[in-house]
């Protein structure tokens, strides 16, 4: 029943987009993804026992000793779930949070770059609202903060873009995989820069025990992730579309400019570790869920750019594209051996 229920709010997705796109209904865009982003925040802040890290989560937000250990784990977040804690709301507050700032982030990224953000909202449906807002909470956290950080250097204010990144790092410390985007940027201003250095060092040093313990657990055990050859599949077409379209898809920001450049390279080599070194294929998996924005961007970018809103394919491409999308998620909901943990969807309220 569940899948029947994933694939009805897909349909439900489509459904809008064709109505909102065909003008059978006079409401902003705006006004139709707060609609559809609200349901879907709903939908996943109000779940039980769904993800495959559900009980580690459960059990952060329960836990009632905080020491200086486990806040090093990933601070932001443990005080997120400290403050909810207090508030008594539940590990419901705590998702409810995370999705909204997703979904809040999304919206600021997509209408700074003029994106049609309904189109965003289908793809991010397969992309990232069941492995990430109902999975891999805590960095779909680090991902919307890394969202907003990219968004304000679109805005040209690099303060709260470092703000944004640093939030990111306290949170998961995967992120330090973008630190040089933000150190090259500070380079122009030389206090900037030292002070993003030594943050990025303290921050290094003090999660080097973390660090060590992530590369024994996905590289020394050979974790491997068969999902992951079918998820880098989008990534690679999203690549060879840079690639073909780049003068066209590049920004007026150089600095910007710079951050899709260093996405790519990111890809690229995320994309050749899942498929030649399949061994660290899971630790590869679990970074390539950051190149998510360096996804939205092309596929924004191409709908935005290269087949134009007005142009009369446009609304099958976006059809075909987002159908395409589900088909991975849904074929590794019915083959993947880890998807069992998202088929026994259960709405709860205390």
């Amino acid at each position: 029943m569940t899948l029947y229920f994933y694939s009805s709010l897909f349909l439900t997705l489509i459904i809008f987009f064709v109505v909102v796109e065909k003008k059978k209904i006079k409401v902003k865009r705006d006004n139709i993804y707060v609609f559809l982003a609200s349901v879907l925040t709903l939908i996943a802040s109000f779940r039980w026992g769904v993800g495959g890290d559900w009980s580690s989560y459960l059990a952060t937000y329960e836990l009632d000793n905080y020491t200086l250990q486990n806040l090093r784990w990933s601070f932001f977040f443990k005080f997120l779930n400290l403050l909810f804690s207090y508030f008594g709301t539940g590990i419901f507050g705590v998702n409810l949070f995370v999705a909204s700032m997703f979904f809040f982030a999304l919206y600021r990224i997509g209408t700074t770059l003029k994106f049609d953000i309904i189109l965003l909202i289908l793809i991010c449906f397969s992309l990232i609202y069941f492995n990430g807002i109902m999975g891999y909470v805590r960095q779909t956290l680090c991902l919307s903060f890394i969202m907003l950080s990219f968004d304000y250097i679109l805005r040209k204010k690099p303060n709260l873009s470092t703000l944004f990144f640093l939030f990111a790092v306290t949170t998961h410390v995967t992120t330090l995989v973008f630190a040089p985007i933000f150190i090259i940027l500070q380079i122009k201003n030389f206090h900037r820069l030292i002070i993003c250095l030594i943050l990025i060092a303290f921050i290094t040093f003090t999660a080097s025990d973390l660090l060590i313990i992530t590369f024994n657990e996905f590289v020394n055990k050979e974790r491997f992730s068969a999902g992951s050859i079918y998820r880098s599949l989008p990534l690679i077409l999203c690549c060879i579309v840079y690639l073909l379209f780049r003068k066209k898809i590049i920004t007026n920001s150089k600095d910007f400019n710079f951050v899709l450049d260093y996405l790519l390279i990111l890809s690229i080599f995320l994309i050749l570790i899942i498929f030649f070194i399949p061994k660290i294929s899971a630790l590869a998996d679990r970074f390539s869920f950051y190149s998510i924005i360096f996804q939205i961007y092309v596929i924004g970018t191409f709908f935005s750019k290269i087949i134009k809103n007005n142009s009369k394919i446009y609304m099958h491409s976006v059809i075909f594209v987002s159908i395409s999308y589900f088909l991975i998620t849904y074929a590794w909901f019915i083959f993947g051996d880890y998807s069992v943990y998202w088929l026994d969807y259960k709405f709860y309220i205390q």
